[in-house]
């Protein structure tokens, strides 16, 4: 989800965002043109958003916004091509945008647009790229009552609105907006239309996204020339106090529907099935689930646990903070349970850089305290030791053959990068790869070979291929061991619980609660952060929750403290 907003201060997009955060969606993007609004303040208490605020250096917005439509226009235009690797072509100036014509001179604007001024209705015909300057005109117009619009685009137009034409001709004008790649078909249409109609063509030297922009660019001069005529100031048009009235209803608590159910069962039930708690009661299932998540927390509340073992990229630091030092308040918890004596696991995809980023913010004689489970759990090794995991970068025996069969595949090349060691291959996707459909790819190559020799698993980042027998399991039994309790129940922490994620076999334990995404089973790997703490947020919340007394584990009274960003 995208949330744009030029103010980050208005009840609509206040409300829309904390609407937002309570769906939880895979990935939310907040980008507010004014620093420290309420909306930012807001989107900076949830780690999973990506929030990006900024000062517009053309200054303040009028009433219809023309700054901030004109910067997020832009900013979307560079994202985009960013993402797909392809070149937006950007023009070095505002000027340079507009292209040839007297845009910038009132008097040149006017006479070109007076015969549209002259009639009650402006018919608005675009093409798929001029779309948005179309769409703008139609809402400038409304927003400032300078007239009556129609929009449609040119074969929409021919499927019935050319009837609007031809009943009112004579108190009607159409605008025609067109870029590069639709110029040929606008004229094909504007050629039939009945010679006493006033057309004005609007063409861009543009095609795609640029065009759009060009368009919406010339046509804030049209809007400004429409006002001239109608006397009205489209950039303060006056608000009637009726208007602000309305402006300023909060309409969002009127919509939040009421359930017998306390908000964190709802929301762990609803992440755990994926399903609306009303229509898991319609359909006669939700009392299963409520049993099930009652049983859950129960044996979280309950059990006494010999160790923790917790995964790393996505659990204890966000994604975008993996190479670097253990976040301070996380590393505090860790802190606080080792001294109290727990023994922890860390079962992580990476290698040594993860034993890097612990040893310094752990104290040297607590080491003996840690064990780390490298390449998904394939080598385990004490905190301490230096020479673990093997890095080198070849394949090992066992999968040298999986390693020729996907050098084999000429089609994977360019969708990723490839890190070979002895016990793991990882494939780090390209720019504008992603790794489910990266996955896809290599599992269907892994299910194609001779023998089902490997398997592929999922991260936040990349794509791991590992043996069959490799799991994080691995580092539970580790923690066992040091704790002296072949069978005693570990609390395991992840973010990747649903298959195909690298932590589904370690969060496969009614001992297991997910920062992330959970199983389907009704036993293990439920996600019982509060609403839109996700990742290492969760995680730290979960951290807080825990007393540790003689290196026993338990859920104590702790969660009183909420987890901050």
């Amino acid at each position: 989800m995208f949330l744009p907003s030029a103010g980050g201060k208005n009840p609509d997009v206040l409300g829309a965002f904390r609407h937002l955060v309570t769906e939880e969606p895979r990935r939310l993007l907040v980008w507010c043109a004014n620093p420290g609004s309420r909306l930012s303040v807001a989107a900076s208490k949830f780690r999973f958003i990506d929030l990006y605020d900024f000062a517009l250096p053309s200054g303040k917005d009028g009433f219809l916004a023309i700054n901030s439509l004109l910067a997020f226009a832009v900013l979307l235009a560079r994202s985009y091509a960013a993402a797909g690797a392809s070149d937006a072509s950007l023009p070095p100036s505002f000027d340079h945008l507009l292209g040839e014509g007297d845009w910038r001179d009132p008097d040149a604007v006017d006479r070109r647009c007076a015969e549209l001024w002259e009639r009650q209705t402006l018919v608005v015909l675009h093409g798929p790229s001029t779309l948005p300057a179309a769409v703008d005109v139609e809402s400038k117009f409304t927003e400032a009552a300078l007239g009556s619009v129609q929009v449609a685009d040119f074969r929409h137009f021919a499927h019935g609105r050319h009837h609007w034409i031809a009943k009112r001709r004579h108190e009607s004008a159409v605008l025609a907006i067109t870029g590069e790649d639709d110029r040929a078909v606008a004229e094909s249409v504007l050629d039939f239309l009945p010679s006493d109609v006033p057309v004005l063509r609007v063409n861009v030297p543009y095609s795609g996204c640029l065009a759009g922009i060009a368009a919406m660019a010339q046509c804030f001069f049209l809007v400004s020339s429409a006002g001239r005529a109608r006397g009205i100031d489209p950039g303060d048009p006056g608000v009637p106090s009726f208007g602000r009235r309305i402006y300023h209803l909060n309409v969002y608590d009127q919509f939040n529907g009421e359930s017998e159910l306390p908000p964190e069962e709802l929301v762990a039930i609803e992440r755990k099935t994926g399903e609306r708690v009303a229509d898991l009661a319609r359909t006669g299932r939700l009392a299963f689930w409520r049993d099930a998540y009652s049983k859950a927390r129960a044996k979280m509340a309950d059990s006494a646990f010999c160790g923790l073992v917790l995964d790393y990229d996505g659990t204890l630091c966000h994604e975008a903070e993996r190479y670097g030092p253990l976040p301070d308040k996380m590393a505090n918890e860790l802190l606080r349970l080792l001294r109290g004596g727990a023994f922890v696991g860390i079962a992580t995809g990476r290698g040594k850089s993860v034993r890097k980023s612990l040893q310094q913010a752990l104290p040297e004689k607590l080491w003996k305290r840690v064990a780390i489970g490298y390449y998904n759990g394939a080598e385990v090794g004490m905190l301490a030791e230096d020479t673990c995991p093997d890095d080198r970068e070849e394949a090992g025996p066992e999968l040298q053959p999986v390693a020729e069969w996907l050098n084999a595949d000429q089609s994977l090349a360019p969708l990723a990068r490839f890190t070979f060691r002895p016990r793991q291959i990882t494939l780090t996707p390209a720019d504008g790869v992603f790794p489910g459909p990266l996955w896809e790819h290599v599992q269907s190559l892994l299910l194609a070979m001779p023998a089902m020799m490997a398997v592929a698993l999922r991260s936040g980042h990349s794509v791991d291929v590992v043996t069959q027998t490799t799991s994080k399991v691995a580092v539970v039994e580790r923690v066992r061991q040091l704790a002296g309790e072949p069978e005693g129940p570990v609390l395991r922490i992840g973010d990747r619980g649903r298959w195909p994620g690298n932590d589904f076999a370690l969060l496969a334990s009614p001992h297991a609660i997910s920062a992330d995404e959970v199983s389907p089973g009704p036993e293990a790997a439920w996600n019982l952060a509060p609403p839109g703490h996700r990742g290492c947020q969760a995680t730290l919340g979960y951290l807080r929750q825990l007393c540790c007394s003689r290196g026993t584990l338990r859920f104590g009274e702790q969660s009183a403290r909420r987890n901050g960003r």
